[in-house]
């Protein structure tokens, strides 16, 4: 397991210990870390490998050495697992407080960053894990670039929304991070649908559902398909040969 720290994320904690708030700041990063590390041992269990986790300052990413193709249960199995490491770890906290272990000060900070992580990072908005969640259920019902045009016009609502009920200073850091992140999804639609259609071309799937579409655009995860009266493997190998 390889992690990094950004640099902006090494100048938040030397700010913080300028001004005071390095306890908070660092029990904030651990909690984080801690999230991480539930999605990346969760990713294991799964058969998911990774390439790192980078920590932030308001957050962080487990990278993965992963296909677009994954099946929606691993995907949607390794997401729960950032969130089943936070509350486990809260729930020792709370242990030891009522044991008299901890003082009420850690405690109490400790609680006040595992609700805001939990209210922030379960927002419908990529690359958060609520909008990725949104995302793979949005999978089930639409083909790929829909379900992720979609999550993208639900991720646009609410990071407006986000911002227009949340002026601090820290809510439009977040806010400013959101956008930029939201940008490069925006900027990858095509990228990743072509990923997407590369690696069903490349390699071979045992998708046990059976989808008849009449265009491209309507491959769905999970799904082998039939387009116009060509197989899938047939229609992608003379898509990708024309190129």
């Amino acid at each position: 397991m390889k992690i990094n720290i950004s640099n902006t994320t090494y100048i938040f904690i030397l700010l913080s210990f300028l001004s005071g708030y390095f306890e908070y700041v660092f029990l904030f990063l651990l909690i984080i870390l801690i999230h991480e590390c539930g999605h990346l041992i969760f990713g294991k269990i799964s058969g998911i490998n990774n390439i790192e986790i980078i920590l932030y300052p308001f957050g962080g990413i487990t990278k993965y050495d992963e296909k677009l193709n994954i099946s929606i249960k691993k995907e949607l199995f390794c997401l729960i697992g950032g969130i089943t490491f936070q509350i486990l770890f809260y729930l020792l906290i709370l242990y030891l407080y009522k044991n008299f272990y901890i003082t009420d000060n850690v405690y109490n900070k400790i609680h006040k960053i595992h609700t805001l992580l939990i209210y922030f990072n379960f927002m419908p908005i990529l690359p958060l894990d609520g909008g990725k969640i949104i995302n793979i259920f949005l999978d089930m019902i639409f083909p790929y670039k829909k379900s992720y045009i979609i999550s993208i016009i639900i991720s646009l609502i609410f990071i407006v929304y986000f911002s227009l009920n949340n002026i601090t200073y820290f809510s439009i850091f977040l806010t400013l991070f959101l956008i930029k992140s939201i940008i490069i999804e925006i900027k990858n639609i095509s990228i990743k649908y072509n990923k997407f259609l590369l690696e069903r071309y490349l390699y071979k799937y045992n998708f046990k559902k059976i989808r008849i579409i009449r265009k491209i655009d309507n491959l769905k995860r999970d799904y082998y398909h039939i387009i116009g009266n060509m197989t899938e493997t047939v229609f992608l190998s003379k898509l990708f040969d024309r190129k």
